[in-house]
């Protein structure tokens, strides 16, 4: 008999789909389903980097489909049983392997932000088998289960192929050959998954292979000059704990700018260098590139993020098999900024960019010097490079902190101290003004305004002189 008092809770799959997908990009929900391609991919390696060039991943997408399809292992059956097509996921799956998935939302988010008819095709250790999510699945409220049945074509290889159809008009579009939305793609996958491209991973987007986006720093690389700690050299601090490793290094990644390129940064306010600033990674995955905000600690701790600084680089990596030690969002975009180990480390990072800073200040009116005699001594090195090097990690010091941790702090080349007798002089006038005599004066309007400080300063040297 009916219980007339019976108050209906259950939810509706249309509030799970709208808020599921309101707040995420695009762009950002298909780098969900290349995580869970990358969790494929460290499953079926055991996170062994040697082994990474034979996985690939394959983009395609156009107005009618995107498909996405991986040789990364495939789905676990028990996975796919329990808990991958769920709204969520239990808390304890996958803690032996180092991802950043915590909440098993990656792929339902991903998919139904583009379309409403999904097929899911997946071939592991055990069978193949597709699930299908059809339009009217997701519209009856009383349906919750979904059926996996076995392939009629099975796979040639162990992996995942996952394609939306009946595509939003939105996504259509975007999706269309005219669109630069592809171009952004490619450019945000060369950023966020830099390392294990760089380790020798595939992802192609329309067939078009992605390479990871180069960082690099700027080193002295001889072993008596690290010994020494007086070159140009990066900071270092590394700690494990707690089963978190812990990496930071900063420095600098190319020769800070002359006068002149000072000078059209500061009109124009822009920053040469996209890579300048913070970049963090959560076990091998960016999730915050070049910042340069407070979050980071510019304009908090550090100065202002300006021109003078678009030569500093640092970057923090987090590595764990526990997801919920990593102090990322949970759109694994962005870093968690009340994360009490994130807070703790931007303390660190805030020491270490500080040697920098301070060092660009101390030869922002000897740069020539410097560019001439003090950076040609050191060479780009990439950061894979570092980070391997055990030069450093001969040299660190434990920091006295409880922590654990170790840390090198560079004793960065200093400005020559004797009096050279050279002075800068400094003055502002307006642009039009500049520009004027420049033209008039010197019969040319392109002159950098320090050129034409420098040829009236001449000018009037000479008359003086000739007296």
């Amino acid at each position: 008999m009916p219980d007339e008092n019976r108050i209906e809770a259950k939810p509706a799959k249309r509030f799970f789909v709208e808020m599921l997908t309101r707040d995420i990009d695009l762009d950002d929900a298909i780098l969900d389903l290349i995580d869970n391609s990358l969790d494929g991919l460290l499953r079926t390696t055991h996170a062994d980097i040697d082994k990474y060039a034979d996985y690939k991943i394959d983009i395609t997408l156009n107005r009618n489909s995107f498909i996405i399809k991986d040789n990364c292992g495939g789905i676990p059956t028990n996975v796919a049983l329990e808990y991958a097509f769920r709204m969520g996921r239990p808390a304890e799956i996958d803690d032996d392997i180092p991802t950043i998935g915590m909440y098993g939302i990656g792929m339902k988010r991903a998919v139904f932000k583009m379309g409403t008819e999904i097929k899911i095709v997946s071939k592991n250790d055990e069978k193949c088998f597709f699930v299908d999510i059809p339009n009217d699945w997701l519209q009856d409220d009383s349906a919750w289960h979904l059926q996996m049945q076995d392939c009629t074509e099975v796979l040639d290889e162990k992996g995942t192929t996952i394609t939306v159809e009946n595509l939003y008009t939105g996504i259509s579009s975007l999706y269309s050959n005219d669109s630069p939305f592809v171009g952004r793609l490619i450019e945000k996958i060369s950023i966020h998954y830099a390392f294990v491209l760089k380790h020798g991973f595939n992802i192609y987007v329309n067939g078009f292979q992605v390479k990871g986006k180069e960082i690099s720093l700027l080193i002295e690389n001889d072993s008596d000059t690290i010994t020494n700690q007086r070159g140009i050299l990066p900071y270092v601090y590394k700690e494990n704990k707690d089963g978190l490793e812990i990496t930071i290094i900063c420095g600098l990644v190319d020769a800070p700018p002359s006068i002149e390129e000072d000078e059209e940064s500061a009109e124009s306010a822009k920053v040469d260098r996209m890579d300048a600033g913070w970049t963090i990674i959560c076990n091998e995955r960016v999730v915050l590139y070049a910042d340069r905000s407070r979050l980071t600690g510019w304009g908090d701790g550090l100065p202002q993020f300006h021109y003078q600084f678009n030569t500093l680089v640092g970057i923090v990596s987090f590595k764990s098999n526990i997801a919920s030690n990593l102090p990322v969002t949970t759109t694994k975009r962005g870093v968690d900024a009340s994360s009490d180990v994130f807070l703790r480390i931007r303390r660190k990072m805030i020491e270490g960019m500080r040697i920098f800073v301070d060092y660009t200040n101390k030869w922002k009116n000897k740069r020539e010097f410097e560019r001439r005699e003090v950076l040609p001594k050191a060479k780009s090195e990439t950061l894979e490079k570092v980070l391997v090097s055990s030069e450093f990690e001969n040299k660190m010091t434990t920091v006295r902190d409880g922590s654990g941790g170790k840390v090198y702090k560079p004793k960065l080349p200093e400005p020559p101290r004797e009096d050279d007798g050279m002075r800068t002089i400094r003055y502002v006038k307006h642009k039009d003004e500049i520009t004027k005599v420049a033209k008039e004066y010197f019969e040319n309007a392109d002159l950098y305004p320090s050129d034409v400080g420098q040829k009236c300063f001449e000018e009037i040297l000479f008359d003086v002189t000739k007296r």
